[in-house]
């Protein structure tokens, strides 16, 4: 059980290394850290709805997702030795803390939030004033991290699920949360 624990924080710590190095080119190797499984999914700090925003399911969503969060995101700590790891049989879990640092790349992603703003009015199934709650809502926490300024970190809890594949512990199932403020 013990050994099982360690390799836990092992995957863990592969993951902290993957989102500090934020090489893309390296992406394709970081995915050999999930499951081979078409339903994992990594559920984002927005998410609210299976397969709406921020909740990725599937290899090629959650790879879509580290991604931007490479290329958009700030610089992500995850408190890897602090992490509580329970382990029974081939499954296991994880809830941690971290942090994530606006960095200069948080100022390059402008874009890509006004892109999600404007996907949001082709969303299906919304009203008009539904559609409106949403974009103004978005909008506003993305114009509140703005006014934090570079170098503010905002607190996050971590938690996943992992399970054994050929004697590999691989990420399934990931969730990033923040607190409401």
């Amino acid at each position: 059980m013990e050994n099982s624990s360690i390799s836990v924080r092992a995957a863990l710590q592969q993951f902290q290394d993957g989102y500090t190095a934020r090489d893309t080119a390296r992406l394709d190797d970081f995915m050999q850290l999930f499951a081979p499984d078409e339903h994992i999914e990594m559920i984002g700090i927005g998410a609210a709805k299976r397969a709406a925003n921020e909740w990725f399911i599937g290899p090629a969503q959650v790879r879509d997702i580290v991604e931007g969060d490479w290329t958009y995101w700030g610089d992500v700590r995850l408190d890897v030795e602090g992490a509580k790891i329970t382990v029974n049989g081939a499954t296991a879990w994880l809830s941690t803390t971290g942090t994530v640092t606006q960095t200069a790349a948080f100022d390059t992603a402008i874009e890509f939030h006004l892109n999600d703003m404007k996907a949001m009015f082709d969303q299906e199934g919304l009203t008009a004033d539904q559609k409106l709650m949403e974009i103004t809502h978005y909008g506003m926490r993305r114009l509140r991290e703005r006014s934090k300024g570079l170098g503010y970190s905002w607190p996050f809890t971590f938690t996943a699920v992992l399970v054994l594949v050929d004697d590999n512990w691989r990420f399934h199932t990931l969730h990033w949360a923040m607190p409401v403020d």
